[in-house]
């Protein structure tokens, strides 16, 4: 988790008021220690489980959006997407609570930091951006398996147990096959600029998990060569996504192993059918160190290993 904000700096109005709303909500239960993000929709708190002596993180929901219908039935199906989503590489949920306008949600305290506060210190290793490539690649493949379409991967949401495991985090704006309402959510365009896929920019209806295949695949150009595959501010990015090929890898990461930058290179092509057919898809091919995809044999044999998580550690290490 990100380090904790800075209560008394006058950057984050309010905040002290959100603390003793937060901690009245949850009296009893677990005693909140410090903010330690925050973003357009909620903050994230520290805080610990007297009773199992565990850090937990409460996601609460801001003060001003907790009345509204809309961003407070968002918030409540993003908890229930995490309570359905049993995988290793995906947070999963403790606890929800709603109380006197408080609307909160509780996870596993993630200790080992985001994907972002990494890269913004040192580019990645291909060994390193790999492991990390495959096992979220998992958790898509899973969440995608469910209907569930994250549609805001990026290195803020991606986090570190203890271990160094990576864990996808976020799924505010995730939707769900199964629900219309969830599905028009698509048509506008929500996301994060520079992570966005063409199909998602544009909010077209037939935007589905290949969305998260390009975010994935630009977070794997962040890894590989330390930079985004388009650079500038919003807009710029957006233009020159929408009329532009991504250049590949190679062409900023010379050192890069060629199976490997040709996987990420596929996870951004324009047209989602240009990209891999899915997240299994991608993850297979970089567990088999294949640009093409592994044999549909050895494919089978890597999913049933990866479905027992106590031999997926493992698996990582050949």
């Amino acid at each position: 988790m990100a380090a904790p904000l800075r209560l008394h700096s006058g950057e984050y109005p309010g905040l002290r008021a959100e603390q003793r709303r937060l901690e009245r909500a949850v009296a009893g239960r677990y005693r909140v220690i410090e903010a330690v993000s925050r973003g357009g929709m909620a903050t994230v708190w520290r805080a610990f489980e007297p009773g199992i002596e565990r850090q937990v993180a409460l996601k609460l929901l801001s003060p001003s959006l907790c009345g509204d219908d809309e961003h407070r039935g968002r918030f409540r199906r993003e908890a229930r997407i995490l309570g359905a989503l049993a995988h290793p590489n995906i947070v999963p949920v403790l606890g929800f609570g709603e109380l006197d306008g408080a609307c909160w949600f509780a996870m596993p305290f993630l200790a080992g930091g985001t994907l972002e506060s990494r890269l913004a210190e040192l580019r990645l290793d291909p060994e390193s951006a790999r492991r990390i490539l495959i096992q979220l690649a998992d958790g898509l493949a899973f969440a995608h398996a469910q209907g569930v379409v994250h549609r805001d991967i990026k290195a803020e949401n991606v986090a570190f147990d203890a271990s160094g495991r990576p864990v996808l985090t976020d799924f505010g704006i995730a939707t769900l096959a199964t629900s219309d309402h969830s599905r028009s959510e698509i048509t506008k365009g929500s996301g994060t600029a520079h992570y966005m896929a063409p199909e998602q920019l544009l909010g077209s209806p037939e935007a589905d998990g290949r969305v998260d295949l390009y975010a994935l695949g630009v977070l794997g150009f962040r890894m590989l060569t330390g930079r985004f595959p388009f650079e500038g501010n919003a807009d710029q990015v957006s233009a020159r996504r929408l009329t532009n090929d991504a250049p590949p890898v190679a062409a900023f990461a010379a050192g890069v192993p060629a199976a490997l930058a040709a996987a990420v290179d596929r996870c951004l092509a324009r047209r989602p059918a240009d990209r891999w057919g899915g997240a299994a898809e991608l993850r297979d091919a970089l567990l088999a160190r294949t640009a093409a995809g592994p044999l549909k044999q050895a494919g089978a044999a890597l999913r049933r290993l990866l479905g027992r998580p106590s031999r997926a550690a493992a698996l990582l290490m050949f």
